[in-house]
């Protein structure tokens, strides 16, 4: 089971962000996992194209680039 992990979000902020269009909780994830917040971003962008079949290659290997953990530090 995966650990619960608390990244000091209350509910207004959380249901603020999905005002927004931004679901805080996973772009908290993602900082955690040591993404930079605008690599994030896009990533959260990404991340359905690829799950509903419409990503194109670029954004396929895009997405690859802001995971790979030897290239987080050097994408921009």
């Amino acid at each position: 089971m995966q650990e619960i992990q608390d990244f000091g979000v209350t509910v207004e902020e959380y249901l603020e962000g999905l005002e927004a269009g931004i679901d805080i909780l996973e772009l908290k994830r993602l900082e955690a996992w040591g993404i930079p917040t605008d690599l994030a971003l896009e990533l959260m962008n990404i991340m359905p194209k690829v799950a509903n079949g419409t990503a194109t290659h670029e954004e396929i290997a895009r997405g690859l680039k802001i995971i790979s953990p030897s290239r987080r530090g050097t994408i921009r």
